[in-house]
């Protein structure tokens, strides 16, 4: 029993964190944001045919052609909260965090053309559990953070007035931790020793394009490669061996429409599918993610030059199945539907305010096979606001 026990945690523990960017890190999307930006996260994440802001690049690089001279800001509240056992139902335990995170992004219309911006998002997971995996000696309560900065310098060109393409160079910075670690040893089962906070630098890039071929409709599409990470010392030699040290971000790619069938009324939806599979660390045999399917709608409505209003939905197929729970105590933000709601008010035609939470749907999901004991419950909400200046 303790040998499986500590077999699980270190398969666990191949992808923890603490979100840097939360709105997309406990939602929906694995490790992955659910919206960009404070406008897109009232809409249910919408972004690839629907540039609102500054952060557009995150969604699709060519978006930034039709944001103008802008900077946004933007920090979100995540209220996180996971119960879940482990090995056995009575082994129970229990993740509080409440974590904030800014974003920020630049553009600059340097002539009706050419356009360059700045984006930078983020990603992760975070596990803040109050007792150790496993109760034995020198044990520390089991806590790990990934956490993930992108930043995006982003070109895009319109050929024509109605078309425009973008490309993104994307810089990444990872800091990991994990605490309380059991594995398997000569003698039964071990508590590895913690490396303190590891540090990677990742690139990556992304390209996308932006169409209207009526004034009522857009439609785009955007692909971005994988963010290829350098090794996060000391954790390379055990929990991180299989990937080498590496946990590199999934490629991924999307398409999306906008219509605008009257005045003020903007309807968007997403699809997007990230590559978990071909993500190293993320994609080892026991912690297993699949690649997920994310369909996004929203909703925005002008009511008048001072305020719009917005609404949204996501849903994603799961990154887990019941016989990886084990390897997923750590990196349990399961979650797969969320629920949006957002407004902005306009103080005057440079400056505005923008507000948006998003629910999402509570998950459990109860082990089966080798994972028989372990089970998890997720349950997270978000809150964002930001500010936009025209310039």
């Amino acid at each position: 029993m303790g040998h499986r026990f500590g077999s699980q945690a270190m398969a666990a523990l191949l992808f923890l964190g603490a979100g840097l960017a939360p709105s997309a890190a406990w939602a929906n999307n694995g490790s992955e944001l659910s919206a960009n930006g404070a406008m897109a996260a009232g809409m249910g994440g919408v972004g690839i045919a629907v540039p609102q802001g500054a952060t557009a690049a995150a969604d699709n690089p060519a978006g930034m052609a039709e944001v103008g001279t802008r900077l946004d800001l933007y920090g979100v509240v995540v209220a996180a909260a996971v119960d879940a056992s482990f090995g056995s139902p009575s082994n129970q335990h229990d993740s509080r965090i409440i974590q904030p995170v800014p974003g920020v992004g630049f553009n600059v219309q340097i002539d009706p053309k050419w356009t360059f911006g700045v984006s930078i998002t983020g990603a992760g997971l975070g596990s803040k559990y109050s007792s150790p995996a496993l109760p034995l000696p020198g044990a520390a309560d089991a806590r790990s953070s990934l956490m993930v900065i992108r930043a995006s310098p982003t070109v895009t060109y319109k050929p024509l007035s109605n078309l425009a393409v973008g490309a993104s160079l994307v810089l990444g910075a990872q800091q990991f931790r994990a605490n309380g670690v059991v594995a398997p040893g000569p003698d039964g089962v071990v508590v590895l020793p913690t490396h303190g906070n590891a540090y990677a630098a990742g690139i990556g890039a992304g390209v996308g394009v932006l169409w209207s071929p009526l004034p009522m409709v857009s439609v785009g599409a955007s692909y971005f490669t994988k963010t290829w990470f350098s090794r996060l010392g000391g954790y390379h030699e055990d929990v991180l061996a299989s990937s080498d040290g590496r946990l590199n971000s999934p490629s991924r790619y999307g398409a999306g429409i906008a219509i605008r069938p009257i005045g003020g009324l903007t309807l968007g939806a997403d699809y997007l599918r990230i590559l978990w599979s071909g993500a190293d660390g993320y994609n080892s045999p026991s912690f297993n993610w699949h690649d997920q399917d994310v369909f996004r709608i929203g909703a925005a409505y002008v009511i008048n030059p001072q305020w719009t209003i917005r609404l949204g939905y996501s849903v994603a197929n799961s990154f887990i199945d019941s016989d990886h729970t084990a390897a997923n105590f750590y990196a349990n933000g399961i979650t797969r539907a969320s629920v949006t709601a957002g407004l902005t008010y306009n103080f005057d035609r440079k400056n505005a305010v923008t507000m948006a939470i998003e629910y999402d749907l509570p998950r459990t999901v109860i082990g089966t096979g080798p994972s028989t004991g372990t089970n998890i419950s997720a349950r997270s909400q978000w809150y964002t606001i930001g500010y936009t200046h025209k310039f």
